[in-house]
């Protein structure tokens, strides 16, 4: 579809939720619920559904990340060839080695101790989308991994207008978002989104790490609320760029969800048009085109679980 048909259909889309919804509440159809903060009120909106997480036994991906010698400082292409001819084929193998006995033994301690800083070995050697990160992940349980997404009044020095937020537990998915009904709650989403988030919390998103998370700093900046979120992040534009990248027309995550899932969103908002059809509901006092924008903000968050358990899948 071309962008203005784009346009045009989502303008036609907003007319007829503006007529269909005029002089209903919130609650009539999203129901959710005013939801009280130290920092003032938001609404909240709460749903569960069904879904499979993939994961790989801890055991088996441990395995595979320690026949990786390369992980330990120092072992390049050249030297890991080198060792693995004299005997040295994992990890394991290395803490019998005279000269990398030591940092061997750290290694095979920081995965047993703490998972976490294994990510950081990663990370100091290869890409933040290399496959070993998603091995990593399935040394956590999965409701450590908070799927985040926000959608803005614009691209920058604008407000969050909604804050989608979703973790799996068992083979379900929880969807928690706040919204905005007045632009003067915006303290109250962001002090929600630093509820969710604690030490053992790893962030998951969809460029997230370039837009969402700096967008949200920025804004907490704004209202002088100092915090690092520093916590691990698999940002899956990356990852779905490196195993799909080749395959697909582009790895947009409406077009991961069709060629991946058989997925075809209906009255879906544009993210580029999110900020007219939230400035049209502050203009009528209209819920209707909120209505997208909720519907729109809790797919992505459930395709990103999707995707990471196809991610892990093909690991």
């Amino acid at each position: 579809m071309s962008q203005s048909n784009e346009i045009l259909e989502a303008c036609k889309l907003k007319e007829d939720l503006l007529k269909k919804h005029e002089g209903q509440s919130l609650d009539e159809i999203l129901n959710g619920e005013i939801f009280k903060t130290p920092y003032g009120s938001c609404y909240k909106i709460e749903i569960t559904e069904k879904l499979e997480m993939k994961t790989l036994d801890g055991k088996k991906a441990v395995s595979q990340i320690l026949r990786d010698i390369k992980l330990i400082p120092g072992i390049g292409p050249i030297r890991e060839q080198l060792l693995i001819n004299n005997g040295y084929k994992t990890i394991n193998d290395l803490t019998d080695h005279p000269q990398y006995s030591q940092q061997a033994t750290e290694f095979l301690n920081t995965i047993q101790e703490s998972p976490d800083s294994l990510t950081n070995y990663i990370c100091n050697r290869y890409s933040q989308s290399h496959p070993h990160l998603l091995l990593s992940s399935c040394l956590k349980e999965n409701s450590d991994y908070l799927f985040f997404d926000i959608e803005t009044l614009g691209l920058k020095d604008y407000p969050v207008i909604l804050m989608g937020m979703g973790r799996v537990t068992d083979d379900e998915i929880t969807v928690k978002q706040y919204l905005l009904t007045d632009l003067e709650e915006e303290k109250a989403v962001l002090n929600c989104f630093l509820l969710d988030v604690d030490e053992s919390t790893i962030f998951v998103s969809f460029n997230g790490r370039s837009f969402d998370l700096p967008f949200i700093k920025h804004r907490l900046r704004n209202y002088s609320v100092k915090t690092n979120l520093n916590n691990n992040h698999l940002d899956l534009l990356h990852f779905s760029r490196r195993n799909w990248s080749t395959q697909l027309p582009n790895c947009q995550l409406q077009t991961l969800e069709k060629h991946l899932f058989n997925l075809k969103r209906v009255d879906d908002v544009p993210s580029s048009l999110v900020p007219e059809f939230y400035k049209t509901y502050l203009q009528t006092g209209n819920i209707g085109p909120l209505i997208p924008i909720v519907e729109h903000n809790q797919q992505d968050i459930i395709t990103l679980a999707m995707i990471l358990s196809q991610l892990r899948e093909g690991i």
